[in-house]
Formats: structure tokens, sequence, C-alpha cells
């Protein structure tokens, strides 16, 4: 009886073992943010270089450059979770915003540029 108890614990703990491990699976997360330009008057704006970056003195690879396209709207994509200053520039127009990525979500930024 013994025997066929040890047996079947063993088979049990062997099929729990087999079944934790291959439920074991990477999960890979999305860190995006879109930033949409306007003006004061809230017309969208395009064309405008809008640059990330985040003012630490440690090295950091987190700094990105994209131009605007025809509805105002850049999208950027990150590996981790960061909060960054977002600059927009063209000729005599500037403006300046603030991103904080979250994990798995496509955070929306509205950056109002003056002249």
């Amino acid at each position: 009886m013994k025997r066929k108890l040890f047996g079947i614990m063993s088979l049990f703990v062997a099929l729990i073992s087999l079944l934790s491990l291959n439920s074991c699976e990477e999960v890979i997360h999305f860190y995006t943010a879109e930033v949409t330009i306007i003006d004061n008057q809230g017309n969208l704006m395009s064309g405008f270089k809008v640059t990330t970056d985040v003012d630490v003195n440690d090295v950091h690879v987190v700094d990105r450059e994209a131009y605007t396209d025809s509805t105002g709207v850049v999208s950027f994509e990150f590996k981790n979770e960061a909060i960054m200053k977002v600059v927009a520039e063209q000729e005599n127009y500037s403006g300046e915003g603030l991103i904080v990525l979250e994990e798995d979500k496509n955070v929306k930024v509205t950056v109002v540029v003056y002249e």
C-alpha cells in the first residue's frame, strides 16, 4: 500500500512540476508614447521636430528624435518606464511637455507650441 501511495504522490509531483515549468513564458511589455503638437489656438502643427530626453548625469539611451506627420502626431517606443521631457521646435515656434511612460499603455501627450 505504501509503494502505491508513494508512486501516486511521485506522479502527482512530477505532473505539477511539468505544468508549472511549461507556463513560465517571458512576458514582453511595451512602453509607447504618442505626442500631438498644437498651437495656442488648438490647430494641429505638422513638420515639428520632437525630441525626448531625461535630465540625468548617468549614461542613458532614452533620447529620441522624430518629426510630426500631417496630423501633428509623432509616436515613440521605449524599453522601460520613464519620466521624460519632450521638446517641440520649428523655426520660431517651441514648446515643452512631460511624458510619464506606463507599462503596456500608449501614453498620449499634447504639447502646445508658442511663437
